[in-house]
């Protein structure tokens, strides 16, 4: 009797020995919640750092870009760009050969920003990594300052994944503060239409090597005033003039009863 209980006792053990079909398949089920969990933390994570990298080069891009043109303005000795007038290419003057005249501009396919000194060859400022959605510049003239000039950049990271194509935009203004210097006639680009100065904002000395001339095309003397008067707005002022030995000068004048008269003054 005791032995037939034994073996019953054993043989229920032995049945409890393996697993059963349902906890098998919950044992799966919450195997297979725990991956799907874990692998869709890890793509999260992927897709930040991802992102996060897009944006860094981004970010470096648009200031690289940004500093080059703030340098490049600043150092300018003048921004040609006509003023108030949208372009995608800034125009720069400088009095070095080499560098004059630098072009920073965006080639027609958004491929890059490009930098040309001079005769020299266009380099990169960007890198294949991005490509150009916008590159505008206006110049600004501010009566009584500097020119300034308004930068507006935008950049796409270079992807065809739609989760990677971040933008980076640039919104700026750069002043010149440099004092213009020229290596070449200075020309306006239309003719009898622009002021040397105004009646508010008045420029102190002039120095000329050679021959001035107001109102013609060809000074024949130093000074020639042609169709109009030359005057004078002071009274006791006159024109001054120097003796043939070079001893003395005198200033040609007029009384008031308008007698012409002249006066020893120190010569200039």
């Amino acid at each position: 009797m005791f032995s037939s209980a034994k073996r019953c006792i054993m043989y229920g053990m032995k049945q409890r020995e393996g697993f059963t079909l349902i906890e098998v398949l919950m044992y799966l089920a919450i195997f297979s919640i725990s991956a799907i969990f874990l692998i869709n933390i890890l793509s999260s994570s992927i897709k930040v750092q991802s992102q996060q990298s897009i944006a860094n080069e981004l970010n470096q891009q648009v200031s690289f870009v940004s500093s080059v043109i703030e340098r490049e303005v600043q150092g300018a000795s003048l921004i040609e760009n006509p003023a108030g007038e949208a372009s995608s290419t800034l125009v720069l003057r400088y009095s070095s050969s080499t560098l004059d005249p630098t072009y920073i501009f965006a080639d027609a396919s958004g491929t890059a920003v490009y930098i040309q000194e001079g005769s020299g060859t266009a380099q990169p400022l960007t890198n294949s990594l991005v490509a150009i959605n916008d590159f505008t510049v206006t110049k600004y003239e501010n009566a009584g300052g500097r020119a300034v000039v308004q930068v507006a950049l935008t950049l796409k990271y270079n992807s065809g994944n739609p989760s990677h194509q971040l933008t980076r935009t640039l919104q700026t203004a750069i002043t010149r503060i440099s004092a213009a210097t020229f290596d070449s006639n200075l020309l306006p680009n239309s003719n009898n239409s622009y002021d040397f100065g105004s009646g508010s904002f008045t420029w102190r000395n002039g120095y000329f090597s050679g021959s001035v001339g107001i109102g013609t095309t060809n000074p024949g003397v130093k000074l020639v005033v042609s169709g109009s008067d030359a005057a004078t707005t002071d009274a006791g002022a006159g024109w001054v003039v120097k003796t043939p030995n070079g001893s003395s000068c005198y200033r040609l004048g007029v009384n008031n009863s308008g007698t012409v008269s002249t006066t020893v003054v120190a010569c200039p």
